[in-house]
C-alpha cells in the first residue's frame, strides 16, 4: 500500500472517530436532559402534593342504618346537602374555626331535636353529684312544673327558661311521686350563671336527642382541641378546623323537613358521628399524603442519581470529542502540510 493510500486511510478512520463522538455527545446530552426534565416534573408533583380534606358527600357511604329498628329513617343523600357560593369559603384561623365549627353543630342539633324537646315533659332521670339540682333536692323522677315564675311544660321549656332569664339563684317548681308540690332553690357555690348544662339534671329523654347549651356548646369545641386537634399534624391543623367549619356550615343549612323525626322519612344523622368520621378520615387522608411523598421523594433520589450518572457521561462525552477533534485538526493540518 502507498504511502498517499496508507495517509487517506487514517484519515478516514480519524473522521469516523470523531463522528462516533460526536454521537456519544449528542446522546449524553439528551440523557442529561432527560434526567433533568424528569427530577423537574417529579418535584413539581412534590410540590403540588395536598392532603385531600373530607367532604360531607363522603359521609353518605359512611353511614349504616338499621331498617329493622328505623323503619322510617333513611341515609342522607348528596342531594339533601346544600352547597356553599365560593365567596362563603373563607378561611380564618383555627381557634376561630372550631368556635364557629360547634356553634354549627349546635345549631343544627338543636334545630334536629327541638321536635322532641318541644314534646317530651320534663321529667328528672338523674342528677349529677354536687351539682346545683342535688343540692337544692330536686331527685330521680320529679317532674318540673316552672322555673322561677315561667310555667315549664317541655325539656325544651326548661332550657330556655334558664337562658333567658340568667342567674345564680333559680326557684324550681316540683311534683314529686304525681301528688307532692314542692319549690327548690338551686345556687351555684361560686355565684356563676345556672344554665341547663350545670344545673345537673339529665331528663327522660330518646338515646338520640341532644340539646347543646351555649356553655355545652364552649366544652365540646374545647373538648375537640384537647383529645382530636392535637392527633393532627401541626401543619395540617388550620386546614383541618377551617373544612370542619364549612362541613358543618352544610350540614346546618340542610333543611328541616330532612332531619325533624316527625317528617315522613327523616334522615338518621348525629354532630358525633360527623365529627368522629372527619377526624377518621383527616387522618387516613394524611397517611396517603405521606405515602405518596415517600414515593415521590424514592423517585426523585432515583433521577439525582441519573443525573449524576448522566453528567458523569455527558463530561467523557466531552473529553472524547475534544480529543477526537483535536487529533482530526492535528491530521488535516499535517495533510495539508504535504498536499
Amino acid at each position: 500500500m502507498t504511502e498517499k493510500n496508507i495517509f487517506y486511510s487514517q484519515k478516514n478512520i480519524y473522521f469516523w472517530f470523531l463522528a462516533f463522538s460526536g454521537f456519544l455527545f449528542a446522546v449524553s446530552l439528551l440523557v442529561l436532559l432527560g434526567a433533568a426534565n424528569d427530577l423537574s416534573d417529579s418535584s413539581s408533583e412534590l410540590k403540588q402534593l395536598k392532603v385531600a380534606m373530607p367532604a360531607l358527600e363522603d359521609f353518605v357511604a359512611t353511614q349504616k342504618i338499621d331498617v329493622r329498628l328505623n323503619k322510617n329513617q333513611r341515609r342522607l343523600k348528596s342531594s339533601d346537602i346544600p352547597k356553599l357560593v365560593d365567596e362563603a369559603i373563607i378561611p380564618v384561623n383555627t381557634d376561630e374555626a372550631v368556635n364557629r365549627t360547634f356553634q354549627y353543630f349546635s345549631e343544627f342539633e338543636n334545630k334536629r331535636s327541638a321536635s322532641l324537646l318541644t314534646v317530651e315533659l320534663p321529667i328528672v332521670e338523674s342528677i349529677e353529684p354536687g351539682s346545683p339540682s342535688e343540692i337544692s333536692g330536686v331527685k330521680p323522677g320529679d317532674l318540673i312544673l316552672s322555673v322561677n315564675t315561667a310555667k315549664i311544660e317541655s325539656v325544651l321549656g326548661f332550657y330556655l327558661a334558664l337562658n333567658e332569664k340568667s342567674s345564680p339563684d333559680v326557684s324550681v317548681k316540683l311534683l314529686r311521686n304525681k301528688k307532692d308540690t314542692l319549690i327548690v332553690a338551686m345556687r351555684m357555690a361560686d355565684r356563676s350563671i345556672i344554665t341547663g348544662s350545670n344545673c345537673g339534671i339529665r331528663f327522660i329523654l330518646p338515646g338520640d336527642v341532644v340539646y347543646l347549651t351555649e356553655v355545652e356548646t364552649k366544652r365540646l369545641a374545647e373538648q375537640y382541641r384537647r383529645v382530636m386537634l392535637p392527633t393532627i399534624p401541626v401543619d395540617w391543623r388550620a386546614e383541618v378546623a377551617n373544612d370542619l367549619m364549612q362541613i358543618s356550615r352544610r350540614l346546618n343549612a340542610i333543611s328541616k323537613n330532612v332531619i325533624d323525626p316527625n317528617s315522613a322519612n327523616p334522615v338518621k344523622l348525629q354532630t358525633k358521628d360527623v365529627v368522629a368520621w372527619h377526624s377518621k378520615k383527616v387522618l387516613e387522608n394524611i397517611d396517603v399524603y405521606f405515602s405518596q411523598r415517600r414515593k415521590i421523594e424514592a423517585r426523585n433520589v432515583s433521577h439525582m442519581t441519573g443525573i449524576g450518572d448522566a453528567f458523569v457521561g455527558f463530561v467523557c462525552s466531552i473529553f472524547i470529542f475534544s480529543v477526537s477533534l483535536a487529533v482530526f485538526w492535528y491530521q488535516r493540518r499535517v495533510s495539508d502540510k504535504k498536499s
